[in-house]
Formats: structure tokens, sequence, C-alpha cells
């Protein structure tokens, strides 16, 4: 399977019910994608499928923050993923999508000089 070269950020869409375009940070760190909680909704995911325990720089002085995961397709540079993402409220954060290495994996190589801008 061929890999595409992404930047740290790239146009994605969210898809449930209805699709959702959004910037997203790709983040090698993260082992999970995550979506802000309002895409979540605008883009009608759901039922929540499990909870998980998620360590992350914005939990303030708690170890972990236990967040719901829902059943999502992510589509970046064409290529669509099923994947479970989990939700959390991301509004003070300037990308309200984060890509994981749950879906970079198998699918992308990340080139740090390289980032795209919403069509």
């Amino acid at each position: 399977m061929k890999k595409i070269v992404v930047g740290l950020i790239e146009p994605v869409k969210v898809i449930g019910k209805k699709t959702v375009s959004a910037l997203a940070k790709i983040d090698t760190g993260a082992a999970r994608s995550c979506v802000d909680e309002k895409i979540a909704i605008e883009a009608g995911l759901g039922p929540v499928i499990k909870f998980v325990r998620v360590k992350s720089a914005t939990t303030g002085d708690k170890p972990y923050v236990r967040r719901p995961v829902f059943r999502a397709k992510i589509e970046i540079g064409g290529k669509k993923i099923p994947v479970e993402v989990s939700v959390a409220n991301r509004r003070n954060l300037k990308h309200k999508v984060l890509i994981g290495r749950d879906i970079i994996r198998s699918n992308f190589i990340v080139d740090v000089e390289r980032s795209k801008k919403m069509e």
C-alpha cells in the first residue's frame, strides 16, 4: 500500500451521518485521533461505543481524563479511513481535529516542512 505524504496541518473531513470539513493537526505523539465535541455533533457521530482513559497535556492536574469513543471515517488527501475517535472539548485549541498514530501508522508519511491550507 502506497503511503501519502502529509504535513503537520492538513484539511480533513470527519464523516458520520454528515460530513464536516476542518483543519487537523497531525500528531505522531498522539496514540488516538480526537475530534472536538462540536464537530462530532455536527457530523452526527454516535452512538458511543466505549470510553477510554487518555493522558493529555490539557488534563491539568488530573493524570487521566475519560473520553467517549465513536466510529467515524476521516478523509485525508482523498483517502477515507474508518477509525474509532475520541471526542473532547477542543474549543481552546487552534485545531479542532487531531490525527494520531491510529490513522498515520499505515496510511501516511509526515513531512514536517509541509502543511496545507483549507481549500
